[in-house]
């Protein structure tokens, strides 16, 4: 009975030694403001700062950061592009963005802004 318990208490040990916990963003930089928000996975991604939406014109002030070093790849207005047989409305932005290709943000819904 000895000997199971110190094996139980050995294994709990060398478990909980072993576990690695792997996070889905990298660790939030100081030059990234509290606001912005992670789109990728643990290899490549950007964070997002939405800083102003204009419905009536369906543009967003976005400035995005790299997920790699939190320099800020670019700050400007982008407008909603959408095909005719799609037509969509700036609506909630951070659950929209798909990805950042270094020129247009893709999103969910097929539209991009550029």
């Amino acid at each position: 009975m000895k000997n199971i318990f110190s094996f139980l208490i050995f294994s709990l040990f060398f478990v909980s030694c072993d576990t690695k916990v792997e996070t889905e963003r990298p660790v939030r930089g100081i030059h990234i403001p509290k606001g912005a928000f992670w789109i990728g996975d643990k290899e490549s991604g950007n964070y997002f700062e939405i800083e102003e939406i204009n419905i009536h014109k369906n543009t967003a002030k976005i400035s995005i950061y790299s997920g790699r070093n939190g320099v800020r790849l670019i700050s400007k207005k982008f407008i909603l592009v959408c095909s005719k047989n799609n037509q969509v409305f700036i609506q909630n932005l951070e659950s929209e963005i798909e990805s950042y290709n270094g020129s247009k943000i893709y999103l969910k819904s097929g539209c991009w802004l550029q």
